[in-house]
């Protein structure tokens, strides 16, 4: 894969962080659910090349006595383009900068259908549809600072509601296939769900089920064999 969005917990400290397993309308999932503190947080991570899941994590925040607690696939990523093959498609920002695939910087483009989940450690996630024109002219659209961005697919829910920011712009095999894919999703009141799901859902039930938890915004991810979770049984509880 060629990204991650991991949860970091400071080691002997007692994170907030739930391992859920279950089925929706006949999908298995699994759903890591994580409450940030001063303690707890959500970020992005980006080796500058595909990598196994596992291996895609931050070796400062461990030298600083970090746990990586787990973590789900995130950006889409170039897969048959020579010499590009492995750059996460769209923005993928970590630190407060956008990063780069060599010498291509990784930032939002404006209509290709992949919207921008944008985020800090503390507060809420904000989804937006902006960036470079793919057509050319500039940047169109809204400008976010935060420390962590990434582009997925289209948005599910925004501000509570079902929405596609892209009006429908997103690749539309990714509403109707049978593929597995992860998604990224957070409560009002800060919570975030990593979510994957094993097979493809419409995109009506994958909403039903995150209005059931309460989602206030939430943004799909790579999928297919990139689909992917762990997690550190020793720092994860297991929901009862």
């Amino acid at each position: 894969i060629g990204s991650a969005v991991n949860i970091y917990t400071l080691e002997g400290t007692e994170g907030d962080i739930v391992h859920h397993t279950g089925t929706f309308n006949g999908i298995n999932y699994d759903m890591l659910e994580v409450k940030p503190s001063e303690t707890t947080f959500v970020k992005m991570d980006y080796m500058g090349h595909a990598e196994w899941l596992s291996d895609i994590y931050d070796w400062g925040l461990l030298s600083e006595g970090y746990v990586r607690a787990g973590g789900i696939n995130a950006n889409y990523y170039s897969w048959h383009t020579n010499p590009n093959v492995g750059q996460p498609v769209g923005g993928l920002r970590m630190a407060g900068k956008w990063t780069y695939f060599w010498d291509d910087p990784n930032i939002p483009e404006y209509g290709s259908g992949y919207c921008t989940a944008y985020w800090d450690r503390t507060g809420n996630m904000k989804l937006v549809y902006s960036g470079e024109d793919i057509n050319g002219g500039g940047w169109v659209g809204e400008k976010v600072e935060s420390e962590n961005a990434l582009s997925g697919s289209y948005t599910y829910i925004v501000d509570g509601q079902r929405k596609d920011l892209t009006g429908g712009a997103g690749f539309y095999a990714y509403h109707y296939n049978d593929y597995a894919f992860s998604c990224l999703a957070q409560k009002e009141d800060g919570t975030y769900y990593l979510i994957s799901f094993w097979n493809g859902m419409r995109d009506e039930k994958v909403q039903d089920f995150l209005l059931d938890l309460d989602v206030y915004n939430a943004i799909r991810l790579d999928g297919g064999t990139s689909t992917s979770m762990c997690y550190e049984t020793d720092v994860v509880k297991e929901a009862e």
